[in-house]
């Protein structure tokens, strides 16, 4: 029972990822025709296993065409403005026929290369019993998207377009769900040597406040470590930002003389705060200096009475759904929740927090989602409705705005190319509830799964 109720909840349309679901059933066909006993001769096994991982790379090969297809149909249908981060391209490429929810594409991606390699290191054309998974397709299009970059980094400025920005979520992607980034973190190295090559670096997080010291206490450990490298210049150190809130607050890193001018606070390698003498942190950007136009042009009586509207359908699910009044709902400038609070374990004696159920959650993220749809102030801006993994908050804005905002703010005459950004996040699959969705329509991505799949993608991203 327990395991029929699991597939059954996994196969829920707004979870389920269209394009990798439809990748998955071309590879199952192989699968299926080429599954055989366990305890055949170790030839005839070896002989199967060629055949089967023939037949996927060809596949693969065939999809990797279809890309390129749509890619070429798309630029000579697009129309040259900020349409792209609303919706995805028009037309009826072959692609966008077999899969009608596909989005836009801004490079080629090599899967057949990424399929060799993955299956040189997994082993999945030698699997019998499990047929490829979404997981395996996550992570091959992750390769394949890693790939590309290694390869225009190769070609240079002249003959390619290397990468020029990376974004970051930041819980699960960095570090753990509500972590912080201490010292010892294996990314910061990978982070610094992106800063090294000239590479922009961006982390924009659902977190949205609207003072420093709060990122500065979570990513202490990388203030310390960029503070201290001596291989950066002050540009590149320069070239940190973060984008809170999906896109309402610009910080960008700063430093001035050592000293004992800066009494910012930093967690160490335990994960405790001390005092760190060294003047540096995170600067607020005057708004107007990177806000996009589109965004200039909302009317604030339209963002209050969206955030007024969304605190009292959660006031509404809070008492529907029977919620503990421990369960508080937050009101910020720009942005309202719905956060678990504490309580006492009657067992321990211990304060813990309270576990929300995930059929809560999504039925929270879902209906705001679906109710904010259909108010018209919510239509005349953006807004985003996620699941945090333990609450659900609404924004002003989206995560395509404020990785377009950096791409102008970075470079205001000549704006970095949504074919030169990457943004490695983990909340991809559903369009209600995962913040990261609407990242796609501004750059390529990476969807990881822990901050340990971030650390390993950037290994090979930077690898010489």
């Amino acid at each position: 029972m327990s395991s029929r109720y699991r597939v059954e909840y996994h196969l829920k349309t707004h979870r389920k990822d269209e394009f990798i679901d439809w990748i998955k059933g071309l590879l199952a066909t192989p699968f299926v025709l080429h599954a055989v006993s366990h305890d055949e001769e170790d030839t005839e096994d070896l002989t199967t296993s060629q055949r089967v991982k023939s037949q996927y790379a060809e596949i693969l090969k065939d999809i990797e065409l279809l890309i390129s297809n749509k890619i070429e149909f798309d630029a000579r249908n697009f129309c040259n403005d900020e349409n792209y981060l609303n919706e995805s391209s028009l037309g009826r490429s072959r692609l966008n026929l077999l899969v009608p929810s596909i989005g836009t594409f801004f490079t080629p991606l090599p899967l057949e290369k990424a399929f060799l390699w993955e299956d040189s290191v997994k082993a999945i054309s030698a699997r019998r019993m499990v047929a490829p998974s979404f997981n395996d397709v996550r992570r091959l299009l992750n390769t394949a998207q890693i790939f590309h970059f290694i390869r225009q980094k190769r070609l240079g400025d002249k003959n390619g377009k290397p990468l020029r920005l990376v974004t970051f979520d930041g819980d699960v992607t960095l570090y753990e769900d509500g972590g912080s980034l201490i010292t010892r973190n294996p990314v910061i190295p990978l982070i610094i040597k992106l800063l090294k090559a000239n590479v922009f670096v961006g982390i924009v997080t659902a977190a949205g406040y609207d003072e420093a010291k709060i990122y500065e206490r979570r990513l202490g450990g990388l203030l310390e470590s960029v503070h201290h490298c001596r291989e950066l210049t002050w540009q590149q150190k320069r070239n940190l930002t973060i984008m809170g809130g999906e896109s309402n607050y610009l910080f960008r890193y700063y430093e001035t003389a050592e000293g004992n001018e800066g009494d910012e606070s930093f967690n160490n390698e335990d994960g405790e705060e001390t005092e760190n003498n060294q003047a540096c942190g995170f600067e607020p950007i005057d708004r107007s200096t990177w806000i996009l136009e589109s965004m200039s042009k909302w009317d604030g009586s339209d963002i209050q009475a969206t955030l007024d509207f969304a605190q009292k359908t959660l006031k509404t699910l809070k008492k529907r759904l029977i919620l503990p009044p421990e369960v508080t709902i937050i009101r910020k400038k720009r942005a309202v929740g719905i956060v678990p609070g504490r309580v006492i374990d009657p067992i321990s004696g211990e304060e813990k927090v309270i576990r929300l159920a995930r059929e809560q959650l999504e039925e929270i993220v879902l209906t705001l989602q679906s109710t904010l749809e259909n108010y018209p102030p919510a239509k005349r801006i953006q807004f985003s409705c996620f699941d945090g993994g333990n609450d659900v908050w609404c924004d002003i804005g989206g995560k395509n705005l404020g990785i377009h905002a950096l791409q102008q703010y970075y470079s205001p005459e000549n704006p970095i190319d949504p074919a030169q950004t990457l943004h490695v996040g983990d909340q991809f699959a559903p369009m209600g509830s995962a913040n990261d969705f609407k990242a796609r329509l501004a750059g390529c991505t990476l969807w990881i799964a822990s901050p340990e799949e971030t650390v390993d993608a950037l290994t090979r991203l930077t690898a010489d």
